[in-house]
């Protein structure tokens, strides 16, 4: 990304602290956001040398309702997939027991 002070190249790195920019005069509670999510990923920042200016671009606001219900429904899917491959996993090796004792059977019990 180029300066928007002075047009040469930023360097990309990230603040990794969970903090909200407040306007003055308000309470910290009416501050934007400058991490993701419920558990506050960093976003993207850039900083130039020459400048001595961060640029930090704004996430989107997810309330925390909708961010809980996000990281759910992952959980949700990801439990789902496990359950079906459990299930997948106990139908084959009761088809392979059935095989087995199949084959250690006398013919004429059958």
């Amino acid at each position: 990304m180029d300066c928007p002070f002075c047009g040469k190249e930023m360097k990309e790195g990230t603040i990794p602290s969970a903090s909200k920019w407040v306007e003055d005069g308000l309470d910290i509670w009416e501050g934007i956001p400058l991490t993701v999510g419920i558990l506050g990923t960093a976003p993207k920042s850039f900083y130039c040398e020459d400048c001595r200016q961060i640029v930090l671009p704004v996430p989107e606001k997810a309330g925390f309702l909708e961010a809980a219900r996000q990281k759910l429904d992952a959980a949700s899917e990801r439990i789902g997939a496990a359950r079906e491959k459990w299930e997948a996993g106990r139908t084959q090796a009761k088809e392979q027991k059935r095989k087995k004792d199949f084959g250690s059977k006398d013919p004429w019990e059958l």
